[in-house]
């Protein structure tokens, strides 16, 4: 561990190793099969803050390495997640007075730039994203995107090159920057005293409850309480007036509105008080987390074990970060899962690493017809039950990783 290592949040010095999940590769970082060989693991541990509750990486992967170049996951390939943010778009058209700009922090493809301009109205919307093969799909399909980490730096450039902007959105991101202190004090240039800034992040307490420790993964340094976001609120000179809890999204996620000017809302304090009560500021319920872990790789070792019983095929669809977490954190590979399906173009043709599992184009589960298919994305089962109605039919049966659950027509 890095030396006199302090919180992230508040800089407290009083932080506690909870979970160690073992060397792990960039669960991103899918691979040709020429390079399966090269690949290179890096130790995945969390830590706990006594101070704020913060869950957090101190030893991180570079940004550069996980973001900079070339980024398999494709927003606008995710049906789910093009809806919820249509209807944000629609909902920040019905709130906000002004619409007259906008700007989307990690803005992947452009997809959540092309929701507020269509669906929000908002005049000019700009993104930022670090992936260069992302802003480059994002430019070419005229939706304007800075390819650039986000910074507070990049922050006051942006205010002072167009002015503030009345939205300022990170979906999905918080969790992945190194400096959320430096982050969020980037939104707060951009925003200047008016404006409003949105955050969607995962919230620690389902993933508490639940034991999601497939969610974890090199770029994935922390999840977030609302304690803890109300703590970088408070460190910025910022108020967290509100937060939404999003039970569907991404196995539980909470949407925090941060202002300048502005009071804390009930919300707040009564998802404060809920934490605390579950036990996320509890040193205790804490420190069982690794215990839940290890039982979680046991069920899911034993789980894969079952299927494959009596000569049954297994493969997965959808190939998110969290599949790779899991298989390798449990030492599954390509000899109990033959393969894996997915729509997403960048990661077709290619390999999960140190588990090399080949990945296919979904299209071809009805020629393949596996006998059991693990649903990577499993919060997403009710949209895959639907779109996989005809592989169920034939036969097939979905699997939820996080329960066990199998599922037959």
């Amino acid at each position: 561990m890095s030396e006199d290592p302090v919180c992230r949040v508040c800089g407290s010095d009083k932080i506690i190793k909870i979970l160690d999940m073992g060397d792990m590769p960039n669960a991103n970082g899918l691979l040709l099969k020429e390079d399966l060989k090269r690949v290179k693991s890096y130790p995945l541990k969390y830590y706990w803050c006594s101070g704020c509750s913060f869950f957090q990486q101190i030893d991180q992967i570079p940004k550069e390495k996980l973001f900079s170049d070339f980024y398999t996951y494709q927003t606008g390939i995710n049906t789910p997640v093009v809806e919820h943010f249509r209807k944000f778009a629609e909902r920040m058209r019905n709130e906000l007075d002004k619409k007259d700009f906008a700007v989307v922090c990690a803005s992947n493809d452009g997809t959540e730039i092309a929701a507020l301009k269509e669906y929000g109205k908002f005049g000019r919307v700009i993104g930022v994203e670090p992936a260069g093969n992302l802003a480059v799909i994002a430019n070419k399909n005229g939706l304007e995107t800075i390819n650039a980490f986000f910074s507070r730096n990049l922050g006051m450039e942006i205010s002072s090159e167009y002015g503030n902007a009345d939205l300022v959105i990170a979906n999905n991101v918080f969790a992945h920057i190194p400096d959320p202190v430096d982050f969020l004090m980037g939104m707060k240039e951009v925003a200047g005293n008016e404006g409003r800034i949105s955050i969607e992040v995962h919230w620690l307490l389902p993933f508490l409850k639940e034991v999601q420790i497939e969610t974890l993964y090199g770029e994935h340094y922390y999840v977030w309480s609302v304690n803890s976001m109300r703590k970088v609120a408070e460190r910025c000179g910022l108020v967290l007036s509100e937060v939404e809890v999003m039970e569907k999204q991404h196995g539980g996620s909470i949407r925090a509105t941060f202002l300048v000017n502005g009071i804390e809302g009930v919300s707040v304090r009564k998802l404060v008080d809920k934490e605390i009560k579950e036990g996320v500021l509890d040193r205790n319920r804490m420190e069982r987390l690794q215990e839940e872990a290890d039982k979680r790789k046991k069920d899911f070792i034993e789980l894969v074990g079952k299927l494959k019983s009596g000569g049954s095929r297994i493969a997965i669809w959808t190939v998110p970060a969290k599949i790779s977490t899991l298989l390798n954190f449990a030492g599954i590979t390509v000899k109990e899962i033959e393969c894996a399906y997915d729509a997403t173009p960048g990661k077709i043709g290619k390999y999960i690493p140190k588990a090399e599992i080949p990945i296919k184009d979904e299209s071809k589960i009805g020629v393949d017809m596996p006998d059991y298919l693990i649903v990577g994305a499993w919060n997403y089962m009710e949209f895959g039950r639907e779109k996989l109605k005809w592989y169920l039919e034939r036969g097939g049966a979905l699997v939820n990783p996080l329960t066990s659950e199998i599922i037959r027509s």
